[in-house]
């Protein structure tokens, strides 16, 4: 289902991915593997939003857009787990809004 890459001493940090572009997402996936870190890609929110909660990453990586969902439904979820992750929201529209939104939330 996903990467592991190498890890500190055999233990790797996960990095949950949502992004509806799937070159996108390659792209990213390929990154976090060569930094070292397991790579869990979901290509759509449905997919992350099941994800999330299995998983528990260290890192959400996620799209502020993925198709009609808002990756932001993603960021207040992942608040959520015992052990909530580091966020980056990702986004190649300008929407200051959903900018502002993303920094109330904690997100990079």
């Amino acid at each position: 289902m996903w990467d592991n890459g190498p890890g500190e001493q055999g233990v790797s940090h996960v990095v949950l991915i949502a992004e509806d572009d799937a070159a996108t997402l390659a792209g990213w996936a390929a990154y976090v593997h060569d930094a070292g870190f397991s790579a869990v890609p979901a290509s759509s929110f449905a997919e992350a939003h099941r994800l999330l909660p299995f998983v528990r990453p260290d890192v959400l990586v996620t799209d502020i857009r993925l198709g009609e969902y808002n990756g932001l439904q993603l960021v207040v979820q992942a608040g959520t787990l015992e052990a909530a992750p580091a966020v980056i929201v990702t986004s190649g529209y300008e929407d200051p809004v959903l900018v502002a939104e993303a920094a109330r939330l904690g997100a990079t």
